[in-house]
């Protein structure tokens, strides 16, 4: 399986209850897909760089996770039908170890944003 990273922005006006439900919804559409949730952060509400359908804010969650190409295509399904969503982006997670651990999807919380540096990658390239 390989690692991906999401990024979702919420609409500003969905409250922190409709957030809650979200959150546990696409936990649930990742395990239900055979997917493994391995980071769920929340950003925050946030200025977005430019008015998206009259929304100058929107609260943002960054979900990493592993999976197959079904879980990719079903998340990115379900995100597109949401009306609470604004904006999502999915893309592969070069930095992800694979053997992160897993979170429980019917337990999600969302933690504080957490800076990750880039290891150092040894391919035998002279340096």
């Amino acid at each position: 399986m390989r690692s991906y990273e999401c990024i979702v922005i919420f609409r500003p006006t969905v409250p922190e209850d409709g957030l809650k439900a979200s959150i546990a919804r696409y936990g649930g559409v990742i395990a239900g897909q055979g997917g493994e949730i391995t980071s769920l952060e929340g950003w925050g509400k946030r200025r977005l760089a430019y008015e998206i359908e009259d929304h100058a804010d929107g609260h943002y969650f960054l979900y990493r996770f592993r999976g197959t190409t079904r879980v990719v295509d079903e998340f990115a399904r379900q995100m597109r039908i949401d009306e609470t969503v604004i904006r999502h982006m999915i893309v592969v997670d070069e930095l992800a170890a694979g053997d992160e651990p897993r979170l429980d999807p019917e337990h999600l919380e969302p933690g504080k944003r957490q800076e990750r540096e880039p290891e150092e990658v040894s391919r035998g390239e002279a340096k």
